[in-house]
């Protein structure tokens, strides 16, 4: 399992994007802007494109971050990287505010709070907010705090004093942190917690929030323990040597991967039910493992070797034998309905690229569909994939590549394209090609998968990212500026192609927020106004 701690180097936001044409076909900037589409910026104090947005809060603001509902953003004040050779550059520690995106009073939180992945994490239900304050880059830890952000009257409750990991359940009741190298977990937001585990390197709680797994450091074996949230039972051994780990998203399994003793250098798979927690061999010398969206499936790779790729096999979540559906797996992925799985086999490995194949599910027969495929992504179902594929002929280009299950091949889309997805209900597939500037400015374009058409529609040009709204029915566009590191960003609406700058000067990424993706939310950095701003995400 992947860790969601603050161990890691800082995260590189690098967002890849999509923005739709203007009526000029221009990128907005003050040369190409409407005349109904200048007005009075605040943050540059002039006559600009744009400066559609509210301020929420003033000052050199960094790290934007919104909670999981949109309703709130949280950021850091006047950041410094901290004084200590060997951090990552992009480290920064400030002072922590919280603001509603609808407006109103910033919050100050607290000082001393790093923009480090896993120092600052909502829960699942928007309505508690957990960070680390006075953190210190030496030790990777700091004091952890619990707000109860939609009480504007409640006032923070210290944790722990020497916090390097924390982990709110999913429901959103409970949060496990480890403190001084001991594992707690109690209920938010003030516990009382419990000391559970020393050593402890990573957590991960089930689905319903009613179990925790946690794997020690590999000084306490690696092994592999869980505990029942609010009992007191002592914590129950998996095993020891454990590599990867991995819950099913209905919470009743766990597949976990343990030092092979026939396979040097390799693991092999086990399986374990929740909450009994007797763990199964399935399979030997597996690499790459995961459950289906739906958890009935458990997807995994057999009988590899140090040297040599082993082959997928799909099975029942709940054990036994599964069916080969490929050979020399590295990269696979579940259908977003469960109904399909895909996978690049014959993967090779110095060109990180392998032969895009898929199987429905029960028992369709695997189908190679394209080659040389560095990357794959499903649909919001299993009815479409899109795939990226280097082709050598007649010149070397990377082009995209649709497969409608059931069809006898996949069809090319783009040639040249530079990051790519789908909008949601499979409305288009959408990509950015026709790159300039190092792939600052790309024309977003979009097939829309409902209707028959040759070619894929220009929606913008010049864009350097995107995100989409959850309806799928705007786009939040960003376009580099020539004239310094920072950004201007658009909305588009897809149905009418109506697109409108909403500011000047921007900083990435910006974020839908607010009800209904209402408001796009974004920092100001430079110019007589910083803050953070919002804005109304419509072109109208």
């Amino acid at each position: 399992m992947k860790r969601p701690g603050m161990w890691g180097l800082v995260a590189l936001l690098t967002v890849v994007g999509c923005s739709k044409k203007s009526d000029d076909g221009a990128a907005p900037s003050q040369r190409s802007a409407a005349k109904d589409d200048t007005v009075r910026s605040a943050a540059k104090g002039a006559a600009l494109v744009g400066g559609q947005g509210q301020q929420l809060a003033a000052g050199r603001a960094a790290d934007l971050r919104l909670s999981p509902d949109g309703q709130f953003a949280t950021y850091l004040l006047n950041g410094q990287k901290p004084r200590l050779d060997g951090i990552p550059p992009q480290m920064l520690v400030g002072a922590l505010y919280v603001v509603p995106v609808a407006g109103g009073k910033p919050r100050e939180l607290g000082n001393g709070v790093t923009n480090v992945p896993g120092s600052l994490l909502f829960s699942a239900d928007s309505r508690h907010l957990l960070y680390v304050t006075g953190y210190n880059p030496a030790s990777q830890s700091g004091e952890l705090h619990a707000l109860a952000v939609t009480d504007a009257a409640a006032q923070p409750v210290t944790l722990g004093t020497a916090v390097s990991y924390l982990l709110p359940s999913p429901d959103g009741v409970s949060v496990a942190f480890v403190d001084a190298g001991v594992l707690k977990l109690g209920p938010l937001p003030a516990g009382p917690f419990e000391d559970v585990a020393a050593e402890v390197s990573t957590a991960q709680f089930t689905s319903d929030g009613k179990t925790l797994l946690f794997k020690r450091r590999l000084s306490a074996a690696s092994g592999l323990a869980a505990v029942t949230v609010g009992s007191k039972e002592p914590p129950r051994k998996l095993a020891d040597q454990v590599g990867d780990y991995q819950v099913s998203p209905d919470g009743k399994r766990v597949a976990y991967q343990v030092r092979s003793e026939s396979v040097r250098s390799m693991y092999d798979l086990y399986l374990a039910e929740v909450p009994a927690l007797k763990g199964q061999r399935l399979a030997v010398g597996s690499k790459v493992f995961g459950f289906s969206p739906d958890g009935q499936w458990l997807a995994r790779t057999e009988n590899g070797k140090p040297e040599l790729l082993g082959d997928l096999y799909v099975g029942p979540a709940s054990g036994g034998p599964g069916r080969k559906v490929g050979e020399a797996v590295e990269e696979m992925a579940f259908a977003p309905d469960s109904k399909a799985v895909g996978f690049l086999e014959k993967y090779d490995q110095p060109s990180r690229a392998g032969a895009m194949t898929v199987a429905s599910l029960p028992d369709g027969a695997p189908k190679r569909v394209g080659d040389r495929v560095p990357n794959f992504v499903w649909g919001s179902d299993s009815r479409y994939v899109a795939f990226l594929s280097r082709f050598v002929k007649p010149v070397f280009s990377v082009d995209l590549m649709l497969y409608a299950l059931g069809q006898e091949k996949a069809e090319k889309v783009q040639p040249g394209v530079f990051g790519y997805g789908f909008t949601p209900n499979n409305g288009a597939v959408v990509f950015r090609t026709n790159c300039i500037r190092n792939g600052r400015a790309c024309d977003f374009k979009a097939l829309e998968l409902g209707e028959k058409q040759a070619e894929a529609k220009t929606w913008m040009q010049g864009i350097f990212s995107y995100k989409i709204s959850n309806d799928g029915a705007r786009i939040l566009a960003t376009y580099a500026r020539m004239d310094s590191d920072t950004y201007d960003v658009a909305v588009y609406d897809v149905k009418s192609g109506a697109r409108k700058t909403l500011d000047q000067g921007v900083q990435v990424p910006t974020y839908f927020g607010g009800k209904d993706d209402a408001r796009a939310v974004y920092i100001i950095g430079q110019g007589q106004n910083p803050g953070v701003y919002s804005a109304i995400a419509s072109p109208q």
